[in-house]
């Protein structure tokens, strides 16, 4: 382990202390907890492999559930991912510290084996850990544009400037900036290197212009105290902003978690951090940088994004699909909250994505019964003889009415249970402090500055916008759509209708008209039976409609959606997405049942109606045949395009991505060859790896000319390799073919999951066999997510959800218009069943001669008693009472509903009384004091703050704040006097003019390990990196002294001199 000690510290979870664990190093490798007498009895001790989370490179030992260790077993032992001891405990925010629950257990006697159990499971609920660590060197990439790409940037941001003075020395400040980019990278402390462009394989027509770009990748590893430091950073800053700082002055500081292990999640967070920070310009306000028509560090960024470990995601996947679902009664009614995957994915990509996955196993486990329940119903009707229809659609009405009202409500309230344990357990209850979400703004957020008048500061103030006429537009879009609707699919109506009542091509019918021609106006099937060709072109109608909803109208919708509210010009992020939301539920919900409501509620009631009316209006041609309603059965109308249209969506939302990324992934000199012979194709590609493993051109051209820059002003060398020296090897071509890839993003997973759900709980009332194929599809659809947040979209930065957001509250919106639509369907479809409960059931019908249709419109041949069953359709109360019993239905549901939500939504395991007051005694228990050396530092600091703070205020102004400074890291003010601005401004976090004792202590405390505070200082030399390494090897105070080294011996030599 790089940096490891003879002895170590393990941070503190839930509010224990830093201080109540010390880990100290055996001879053998292992690690022994030592515990303080507020954790356990310190008679305890406790063997617990600690490991660096990354990099493996580092001499870091492996942790036993690394996958070189389990990757070659068939399959992976449980107790591996559930043992505290076999876990690498890590941090994964700001406020996160890690505790180990141990205590003294007696293996002989039950009560100890229950006791231990008992352990362990708290152990697991607090200690994060990562059983399958990331092994890559370099975590970040930037794809830096080319002058073309900046000129056509600085046309669109400026479309009136005159265009050839920036042709003139453009070039040469596109140059410039990529020089100093990189150069900030180096003086951050990140390691860089450069890739060479598709220059792997040296031939005779490979041609170098503008359209080429600049691939850097970043690593955070060079400093192995780089991303600490930075962790140090944001938490100081954080408890500036939140106006704690002087609270956080006696907290023993980080200096004793030299060697924390950080999830991979954090590091990206803190790494993004770094590169930020690095590429902003602080000598600058950002009102000027926003105005001014220079150009910024991000003008010649085109990508910035995190890289996938590729042994990670294939190591994990493998996992994944072998744990995928772990069908348990107990953990498919608790949730997931002990599953390996959700962990590991939360530690990895962050909670956004950890939630989406969560959310999912619940949604199919709670699927799964409700599947089997619906499959055993239908089954045990359809093979039954006698007349067992009006049983049929009694039960049927229970079942789809009882899904609506109880079994939907109970999925929520499952997991509203399921987000309390995860929230709790991930400690996600306080604000979020991940450093990647505190400027929560809006990227599309219009703006313009204006003079604070209080403040004297410009502030941004959003453009007017006359909402209400945009959500006055925003309904009319509604209605328009609708209209557009039923113009676009009633052809689809009709067309459909066409397929079904079409004759048969030995038929009558085609004998007497004699032009029919098989598949054109006839068919030699009667029905659409599985396989027949009358299944195939209906089975065509089916793709050509999903396509028509899931793609050009689902795409349009949402393009709408999302330009509603960006007109709504919302500032916050955060803001902006749940509006977003909302808009995107509400209008992909009204496309994607627009089909099978106006079937249901339209189009099969009054299908007759309809034909009437199309020949009214002279179009008699689109009506050919009759209308038989018994030929449609609603039931039927289900199947086709909810199974197309969840097969459309695996292939557009998995596959193609994946296809693209590898055809973009080949080397430009190799994709033309793979349109004439895809044999030719993988020689190209073969040809180019065994070049890649023999050979380097020594010629690197723009690449090698931008790092001799970066070389000679910064002394720090910069290689330009062919590809990545880690494990994933990354190539500069496959880094751009990535760049192209859409980040994944989980806005239309949880819209997929919330349309299928709509699906389940509004029509299993009709078609019983409904859950399956939703189930069926969750359980491909699981593993598509994985496979496309690993191998087909880029990789998510890190986000710290504290539940699945506003999709909560768009399922309860489905919820109740599932109820409202249930009532209907029952009404309209199962009264005349329900009514006759208790008579003769002279409607009654077998099975197999039955149809799912409005029950006025059934076919009074096949039952029981015809002439009766006329007669009882024909009552003229009908109507009244498909009135009362929606009414009634309706209020039932809703009472249901809302008994069922009225349960605990908290899990006794975290709302009892004995974990609270753990709770408590933790958050009581937690900060301890810092060593004696703080409180010296603090106790130096103040008195030389005394001095300057005239008025007693405990602030400083501009004037003050320097001489101050310049006292403390013994300097001439006169030398701190041309950056008094920038250091005022880099120190007021809160903007308010002056700068607090509080955040002195806390800035100068790491200002030597601060890159850009210690040039403003004057304590970072470039030119001697012995006395900037001795700098920050030392601490708060010693750091002071060998600031004044310089200054006493110069002191020394004049007093020489004078003498």
């Amino acid at each position: 382990m790089e940096g490891a000690g003879p002895r170590r510290r393990l941070p503190a979870e839930h509010g224990d202390s830093e201080d109540d664990l010390d880990v100290m190093r055996r001879e053998d490798g292992s690690y022994e907890i030592l515990m303080s007498p507020a954790v356990a009895p310190a008679t305890l001790p406790l063997k617990v492999p600690m490991s660096r989370v990354r990099p493996p490179s580092r001499q870091a030992p492996m942790s036993p559930a690394d996958p070189r260790s389990f990757g070659l077993r068939s399959a992976r032992d449980a107790s591996v991912a559930s043992s505290p001891a076999s876990k690498a405990p890590v941090l994964t925010e700001l406020n996160d510290s890690i505790v180990f629950t141990a205590h003294p257990t007696t293996p002989d006697s039950e009560a100890g084996k229950t006791r231990s159990k008992r352990v362990a499971k708290m152990t697991d609920l607090n200690m994060p850990s990562v059983s399958i660590p990331e092994t890559q060197r370099y975590t970040f990439a930037l794809i830096l544009r080319n002058t073309t790409q900046v000129k056509q940037l600085l046309r669109e941001r400026f479309p009136r400037r005159a265009d050839k003075p920036m042709r003139r020395r453009l070039a040469a400040e596109v140059g410039a900036m990529q020089v100093k980019c990189l150069r900030r990278l180096v003086q951050a402390g990140l390691g860089v290197i450069l890739l060479d462009n598709d220059n792997t394989i040296p031939h005779d027509t490979q041609r170098w212009n503008e359209t080429n770009n600049i691939c850097v990748l970043i690593d955070p590893y060079k400093d192995k105290e780089l991303l600490l430091q930075e962790f140090k950073r944001e938490k100081d800053e954080l408890a500036i902003r939140r106006g704690y700082a002087t609270a956080r002055l006696g907290v023993e500081p980080l200096e004793s978690l030299r060697n924390v292990c950080f999830s991979p999640a954090l590091e990206l967070q803190l790494t993004h951090n770094l590169i930020r920070n690095a590429f902003r310009d602080y000598d600058k306000e950002d009102w000027v940088l926003d105005m001014s028509k220079e150009l910024t560090c991000w003008d010649v960024v085109e990508h910035c994004f995190p890289l996938h470990d590729r042994a990670f995601n294939a190591a994990f996947f493998t996992e994944y699909r072998k744990q995928t679902f772990d069908v348990h009664l107990r953990k498919a009614t608790t949730g997931n909250s002990e599953r390996w995957a959700i962990e590991e994915l939360r530690l990895h990509f962050g909670e956004r994505v950890a939630f989406l996955f969560a959310f999912m196993h619940v949604y199919s486990k709670l699927l799964l019964p409700l599947t089997a329940l619906c499959v055993l119903y239908y089954v045990g009707f359809r093979w039954v003889g006698g007349f067992t229809w009006n049983a049929y659609l009694v039960g049927l009405a229970a079942l789809g009415f009882g899904v609506a009202s109880m079994w939907a409500p109970a999925l929520l309230l499952v997991w509203e249970r399921e987000t309390r344990t995860l929230t709790e357990k991930w400690r996600l209850a306080s604000e979020r402090d991940t450093v990647f979400e505190r400027d929560d703004e809006n990227p599309a957020f219009a703006y313009v500055w204006v003079k604070n008048a209080a403040t004297h500061e410009m502030e941004k103030v959003p453009k007017e916008r006359r909402k209400r006429l945009i959500r006055v537009a925003m309904v009319l879009f509604v209605v328009l759509s609708s209209l557009v609707q039923c113009v676009v699919l009633m052809p689809f109506l009709q067309w459909y209708v066409w397929s079904k009542l079409a004759p048969t091509c030995d038929g009558p019918a085609c004998a007497a008209r004699g032009n029919c021609r098989h598949f054109l106006n006839c068919f030699h099937s009667p029905t659409s039976t599985v396989g027949t060709d009358r299944w195939a072109y209906i089975l065509i109608q089916g793709v050509l409609l999903g396509l028509l909803i899931d793609t050009v109208f689902f795409e349009l919708f949402n393009w709408f959606s999302a330009k509603f509210v960006e007109w709504e010009n919302v500032r916050g992020k955060a803001d902006f997405e749940n509006r977003l939301v909302h808009r995107r539920f509400v209008f992909v919900w009204a496309n994607w049942f627009f089909w099978f409501l106006t079937l249901a509620f339209f189009y099969l009631p009054y299908g007759n109606r309809v034909n009437d009316l199309f020949r009214r209006l002279g179009w008699g041609w689109a009506v050919v045949y009759e209308w038989d309603p018994s030929v449609l059965t609603l039931d039927t109308l289900f199947v086709t395009p909810l199974v197309v249209t969840q097969l459309l969506n695996m292939l557009l939302e998995t596959w193609l991505p994946y296809l693209i990324r590898r055809v973009r992934g080949r080397p430009a000199s190799c994709r033309s060859v793979w349109s004439t012979s895809w044999l030719a194709g993988l020689r190209c590609v073969q040809a180019l790896k065994t070049k890649k493993a023999k050979h380097r051109r020594e010629h690197h051209m723009t690449a090698q000319t931008l790092a001799d820059h970066v070389s000679a002003s910064t002394r720090f060398f910069v290689p330009v390799l062919g590809y990545s020296d880690d494990s994933n090897e990354y190539t500069a071509y496959e880094i751009l073919a990535e760049s192209t890839l859409p980040v994944f993003d989980t806005t239309y997973d949880y819209l997929d999951a919330a349309i299928q759900f709509s699906y389940v709980i509004m029509f299993t009332a009709v078609w019983p066999l409904l859950p399956l194929p939703a189930f069926l599809n969750n359980v491909l659809e699981v593993r598509g997510d994985a496979f496309r947040l690993l191998f087909g979209h880029r990789r998510p930065m890190p986000r710290r959800d504290a539940s699945i957001g506003e999709w909560a509250t768009v399922l309860h919106y489905a919820n109740v218009m599932a109820i409202t639509v249930v009532s209907g369907l029952i009404a309209m479809y199962h009264l005349g069943a329900l009514v006759a409960i208790g008579g003769d059931d002279a409607c009654d019908v077998r099975f197999d001669a039955a149809a799912m249709v409005p029950f006025w419109t059934m076919d009074v041949g096949p039952t029981r008693a015809p002439a009766d069953c006329t007669a009882f359709l024909n009552d003229a109360r009908w109507s009244m009472r498909q009135v009362v019993a929606f009414i009634v239905l309706e209020h039932i549901g809703f009472v249901a509903r809302y008994l069922v939500l009225q349960m605990d939504k908290t899990p006794a395991a975290i709302a009892s009384s004995a974990y609270q007051r753990l709770k408590q005694i933790r958050e009581l228990t937690a900060a301890r004091s810092a060593p004696a050396a703080v409180f010296e530092y603090i106790g130096e600091l103040r008195t030389i703050f005394d001095k300057y703070d005239a008025d007693g205020s405990d602030h400083l102004y501009q004037d003050d704040l320097v001489l101050f400074l310049a006292e403390w890291v013994g300097k001439d003010a006169a030398d701190l006097q041309p950056h008094a601005a920038q250091l005022l401004r880099y120190m007021d976090k809160n903007r308010l003019g002056k700068v607090p004792f509080s955040t002195c202590c806390l800035m100068l405390q790491h200002a030597h390990h601060d890159r850009f505070f210690s040039v403003l200082l004057g304590i970072y030399d470039s030119l001697d990196d012995f006395r900037n390494e001795r700098i920050r090897a030392a601490g708060p105070v010693d750091y002071r002294r060998v600031l004044r080294e310089p200054s006493t011996a110069s002191d020394a030599s004049r007093d020489e001199r004078s003498a």
